[in-house]
Order: structure tokens, then C-alpha cells, then sequence
């Protein structure tokens, strides 16, 4: 065998392997590289606040946020009581605690608004109740008895007839029953005479 010829054999007995060792490196690499792959997503995640919205039919028929002029009597003499009944009416799209406050107190001196005293009752009612309380709901709670305009709680924290409501529409009817309260001496219910008391009420939801 020639030198030349035997040169050769050598060489492809080198190339031959590392060839081989390439080409397997080839193969591992497109297999690290060319693979099935699947993806899902979820997209456009909205947060949105909720809205609370309490109106008030002041004993008619029409609903306002503002209401004047519900409660009361004028030429009243100890002894002297009225019924009044409202729906407050919340239609907000979230749910929260409804409660009924004293909002506005503007009283005399000597107070007649300490002998003017309140009983609240209140219920879930299906249909407006006005002020002549017809259709007010036969289950009912009394929140508040014969609590004086005075002294009648007068911030959300300390308020009267907390109660849970759901979101949408949802009617609460009020029934007020007011007493003019004698001072038990006729001397010091003579020194009431002429006076005026008014108040305003309001129901909040948080």
C-alpha cells in the first residue's frame, strides 16, 4: 500500500467521527428548537365601581332626592299627635346598610323639640306607601320610641333603623308618629306657647 493511499485512510478514520459527532449535534439542536407550543389568554379585565343612589316620595307620589315639609303640625297644644308615613327608595347597583338620622335641628328656647317625641317604624314594603301610610307592610320593626327631636341621634354612627338592603330597587317604608309631650306643669307648658321647632331627616346607605 502506497503512503499516499494509507494518508488518506488516516484522515477519513478522523474526519469520519467528528462528522458523525456534528451531525448528532445538528439533530439535538433542531430538536431543542422545533417544538409544538399552545398559548390561552384572558384579556380586557374591567374594574368598575358600584353606584348608591337613595331617593325619597315624601309622602306623595313622586320621588326626589330632596324632600320638604313631610312631618309636623302648626297650632299644636300638648296632647296633640300625627301619623305620616314615606318610602325611601334605593336603587343603587351595589348593596349596603340603610339608617335614618336627624340631619338639621333648629330648635327654641324654652325646646319645644324636647317635647315633641317620635316613634319610627319601619318595613320592606312592595309597592310606594304615601303619606296616609295605606299599603304600609304588615311586618314592620319599631326602631326608635318616643325619642325627642332634641335628642335625636344625628349622625350615620349613632343613627336609627340600620338595616341591610340589597342592590337594586328596593323600597323602605317610614311610618312617624309624633306627640306634642306635656311638660307635666301647666305653668311650663304655657312658657311652649308660640315656639317652633323644625327639623330635618335623612337615610344614607353605606
Amino acid at each position: 500500500m502506497s503512503e499516499v493511499v494509507q494518508r488518506r485512510r488516516n484522515l477519513v478514520g478522523v474526519i469520519a467521527p467528528t462528522a458523525g459527532l456534528l451531525a448528532a449535534g445538528l439533530l439535538v439542536w433542531q430538536g431543542s428548537y422545533a417544538a409544538f407550543s399552545a398559548t390561552t389568554q384572558d384579556n380586557t379585565n374591567t374594574w368598575s365601581s358600584a353606584t348608591l343612589s337613595l331617593v325619597n316620595n315624601g309622602g306623595t307620589a313622586a320621588y326626589a332626592a330632596t324632600t320638604t315639609a313631610t312631618f309636623g303640625g302648626a297650632n299644636l297644644k300638648p296632647g296633640a299627635t300625627g301619623t305620616t308615613c314615606l318610602t325611601v327608595k334605593s336603587i343603587g347597583t351595589s348593596g349596603g346598610t340603610l339608617a335614618m338620622y336627624e340631619s338639621a335641628l333648629a330648635d327654641s328656647a324654652p325646646s319645644v323639640g324636647a317635647q315633641i317625641k317620635l316613634t319610627v317604624t319601619q318595613g320592606v314594603a312592595g309597592a310606594d306607601v304615601q303619606a296616609n301610610c295605606a299599603g304600609f307592610p304588615a311586618v314592620f320593626t319599631t326602631v326608635v320610641t318616643n325619642q325627642p327631636l332634641s335628642t335625636f341621634p344625628a349622625t350615620y354612627a349613632t343613627a336609627v333603623g340600620t338595616t341591610a338592603i340589597a342592590s337594586g330597587t328596593v323600597l323602605e317604608a317610614y311610618k312617624v308618629v309624633w306627640t306634642f309631650v306635656s311638660t307635666g306643669s301647666n305653668v311650663t307648658d304655657n312658657t311652649l306657647q308660640n315656639k317652633t321647632v323644625t327639623a330635618g331627616f335623612t337615610w344614607e346607605v353605606e
